[in-house]
């Protein structure tokens, strides 16, 4: 059975709320506000509050992207030159209009003014994100299955793999457009990222591809195509996107070959058992661990290129991982589309989750409750939890 049969059949089965790095101030250059949303985006949210507020998007600062088929609680700041005020959001035929916000099964957002902050937040200023999880179709042969499952992650935490929302401009397998871009091809990327790798017989008549898709638009995509129907080169057109947007691309694809790389090392070093994951790729999770206080503190880069490798197995994963996928290193720290693409850094390998409790269960549900770090994902930790 599909993760998604058990957990976010409805968003109140899925509560995030964002551990907050910094506690509200009564004095600071910038607001520090409260946004709770249902079935929302953060960067719809944002984008909400950026036009009613008439407060430009870049201003906006946060800690994370929160689910958007959930109930999150997460903070923002707004610097304090912009008037802020307790607001409620519901979309109502297909517009954001202020509301009440009352009504659970709504789809809306709310902020509330908590005080103030001296700096603005940028992502990862969190200390981490609780869970409160409801698992159903929780049957008898998955009880033991969970229970065997659960005292790996005690012993020896989990992969900390980058979890599926990371790849939501993957519009189908393997299709990432940061490498149309990285060849210089921005009219395949803008291909890919109107249509993935479906066909589309009017490709190229501009005025026809805005009629056909505006409804569904964003305004800055709107912009986009507007662009191209003015003689814009795709290049051009590309760099309308807002930068937060374009970066997601880069993202993307190099959180995937992340995923690669710790895979490969997994498989190359423990017992593992594979488990499905999107757009038919797999993760690969750990049974036993002989070395558990090495892989706790071992991290993995993105590149290699600042951050060389000493462990042997690792360097040699990172390499297959790199040639599998025909990636180059002219591609590393590249300039493309007004960005600084393929950049070196480092990440956990492993994650232990803190304060991992059951709240209550039935012959059919379990309800769950933990604790991540920043940056970890308690939809990988349930892949592994609930696997088949």
């Amino acid at each position: 059975m599909k993760l998604y049969t058990r957990i976010k059949t409805r968003p109140e089965d899925f509560i995030v709320e964002e551990i907050p790095l910094y506690a509200p101030q009564d004095e600071g250059n910038y607001w520090f506000l409260e946004l709770k949303k249902r079935n929302v985006s953060t960067l719809e949210a944002l984008r909400v509050i950026s036009r009613s507020l008439k407060i430009p998007l870049r201003e906006i600062g946060f800690a994370g992207l929160k689910d958007r088929f959930a109930i999150t609680t997460q903070y923002i700041t707004i610097p304090d030159s912009f008037s802020v005020e307790n607001l409620c959001f519901k979309l109502v035929n297909n517009r954001w209009v202020n509301t009440s916000f009352s009504t659970p099964e709504s789809m809306g957002f709310s902020i509330k003014v908590l005080g103030k902050l001296s700096r603005p937040l940028s992502i990862g200023d969190l200390k981490g994100n609780r869970f409160t999880v409801v698992v159903r179709n929780f049957e008898k042969s998955l009880r033991s299955r969970f229970y065997r499952n659960y005292e790996v992650v005690r012993r020896y935490g989990f992969p900390n793999y980058f979890g599926e929302q990371r790849f939501g401009s993957v519009k189908s397998r393997d299709d990432f457009l940061l490498r149309y871009l990285l060849k210089g091809d921005f009219e395949g990327a803008l291909r890919s990222y109107f249509f993935g790798k479906s066909k589309v017989e009017f490709w190229g008549d501009w005025r026809k591809l805005y009629k056909t898709l505006s409804p569904a638009l964003e305004e800055y995509e709107k912009d986009l195509i507007r662009g191209l129907m003015r003689g814009l080169s795709p290049e051009k057109a590309f760099r309308i996107l807002p930068k937060n947007v374009r970066l997601m691309f880069n993202f993307a694809f190099q959180s995937f070959l992340w995923n690669e790389y710790l895979r490969a090392y997994v498989e190359a070093k423990y017992p593992f058992e594979r488990v499905s994951f999107i757009n038919n790729w797999k993760l690969s999770y750990y049974l036993q661990v002989h070395d558990i206080e090495y892989l706790r503190e071992l991290q993995i880069p993105y590149t290699a290129r600042e951050h060389p490798v000493k462990d042997p197995i690792l360097r040699s994963s990172i390499k297959k991982v790199l040639k599998r996928y025909g990636v180059k290193e002219s591609w590393f720290n590249a300039q493309v589309g007004g960005m600084t693409v393929m950049t070196d850094g480092l990440r956990k390998a492993v994650v232990f989750p803190e304060g991992f409790r059951v709240l209550g269960k039935t012959k059919r549900e379990i309800k769950l409750s933990f604790t991540l770090p920043p940056g970890s994902y308690a939809t990988v930790l349930l892949r592994f939890l609930l696997k088949g």
